[in-house]
């Protein structure tokens, strides 16, 4: 029997990569251990980082740690950014809760060295009633969240690697808050091809702080697999656990390609011992839909989870 042997070069570059994989897996067990022997669920400040981009992976319902592959995996798994092979611009709007907008524009350019990548999200929440001690109007109150994120991905060997970073601020009633955050992602493809093993560690930070109190970051854990199949199927699970308000989201999406032009797409959330963001008393809790259309080099996509969003992509 003939032992196969590779040239030195691809040995070491399979060497690295398996590295990373390994080193990408003590993390992530590291991390989540420290989640589990934590004695009490913590308030976190900056929610809005916690609202989904792109309204391809709402429509998969959130699963999307193992496809990222467009300018929305600054926010879902920075690895993703490997896989853009020419310049995207990508822009998301939608209506979120109490009247307020959520809106995101990125823009990544793919190099021999890697993929760069920046981007701005603001959810903006309009002004609403001040009142004073006897209820009388006393003004208005502007709130509005923004982050700016710029974010680097390349292939070490077979694996995609990708780091993120976060400046924050938060504004309410004329006090403001800044802060820094990082995101940590790897997609390492399986030998059992074409499946994929994801995982991101989201929101890494000093916290924020708004007078005196301080709130850490929506410090987050996911993993994710997809699979491919050859008639234009893609499946997709995420498990994502919060680690300090101790909340896990289960996340199962699908997407097919219909048509050269058209994709459908579909997704269920399951959020174990919570009830589901946004629910209501349609019984459709969880459930999220989309369709992609690609027309003269553009991908428009809309979603609903269970408000709308719209996306495109040019590239």
């Amino acid at each position: 029997m003939t032992k196969h042997v590779y040239p030195p070069q691809r040995q070491a570059r399979r060497n690295r990569a398996w590295l990373v994989a390994v080193l990408a897996a003590l993390v992530w067990i590291a991390v989540l251990s420290l989640s589990l022997f934590a004695q009490t669920t913590q308030k976190t400040g900056a929610e809005f980082l916690n609202i989904p981009v792109g309204a391809r992976p709402v429509g998969m319902g959130g699963a999307y740690t193992a496809l990222a592959n467009d300018i929305s995996s600054l926010h879902w798994n920075p690895a993703g950014l490997a896989l853009m092979n020419r310049p995207e611009i990508g822009a998301m709007y939608s209506q979120w809760l109490l009247d307020s907008q959520y809106n995101f524009l990125g823009f990544g350019y793919p190099t021999k060295t890697g993929t760069f990548a920046g981007s701005i999200s603001v959810l903006s929440q309009g002004e609403s009633q001040a009142r004073g001690q006897n209820r009388e109007r006393t003004g208005s109150i502007k709130a509005q969240d923004q982050a700016l994120s710029l974010g680097y991905g390349r292939r070490i060997g077979s694996i995609k690697a990708g780091l993120n970073t976060k400046l924050i601020q938060s504004e309410i009633a004329g006090y403001r808050a800044n802060t820094v955050a990082f995101d940590f992602g790897f997609i390492v493809p399986l030998r059992t091809n074409p499946i994929s093993l994801g995982l991101a560690l989201q929101n890494v930070g000093p916290g924020i702080r708004f007078i005196e109190q301080r709130d850490p970051l929506p410090l987050s854990l996911s993993g994710g697999l997809s699979y491919r199949l050859p008639v234009g199927i893609a499946l997709a699970l995420d498990v994502k656990q919060h680690l300090y308000s101790h909340k896990t989201n289960v996340n199962i999406g699908t997407e097919y390609q219909a048509l050269p032009v058209l994709s459908l797409r579909g997704g269920y959330i399951a959020a174990l011992g919570q009830q589901v963001p946004l629910a209501s008393d349609s019984g459709l809790d969880g459930i999220s839909g989309g369709v992609g259309f690609r027309l003269m080099g553009a991908q428009i996509d809309y979603a609903f989870k269970p408000l709308g969003c719209w996306g495109i992509r040019i590239g």
